[in-house]
């Protein structure tokens, strides 16, 4: 009985509640700030994240060695290098958090000695997956 009263005052009250107009009034700066935000959303490929830097040289060659070495040893990651003038860093993996790639670190530094984590702001989604894997 108690539960048919509450249900026959909510559908008394139901034809009001449809008849009202809600409006939202919003600030300019807010729609600006908003479809900035989109914007750069949009622009960026990358995820911000950790890479386990493995070596750092002027030589390209050696580089690309490091990096055949590192994907033989460990083909689930990916490595890829980079030219920052002078040197070609080498980074491998793909973490979500400092401890993550010291976690990585811990397992290669035997055979990359001097290795560390690394920032990296613009990482590919598919590399978070391939590390995983």
């Amino acid at each position: 009985m108690k539960y048919v009263m509450i249900l026959l005052l909510a559908l008394g009250f139901a034809p009001e509640l449809k008849g009202q107009d809600i409006q939202v009034m919003e600030e300019p700066s807010i729609h600006t700030m908003v479809d900035a935000w989109v914007r750069n959303n949009k622009s960026s490929t990358g995820i911000s994240g950790w890479r386990v830097q493995v070596m750092a040289t002027t030589d390209r060659q050696q580089v690309e060695a490091g990096k055949t070495q590192f994907l033989t040893l460990y083909p689930d990651f990916p490595a890829d290098w980079t030219h920052e003038k002078p040197y070609y860093k080498l980074r491998v993996g793909a973490f979500h958090s400092r401890q993550e790639a010291r976690a990585f670190i811990a397992q290669i530094q035997d055979v990359f000695p001097g290795c560390y984590p690394a920032k990296d702001p613009a990482i590919l989604p598919i590399d978070f997956l391939k590390t995983r894997s």
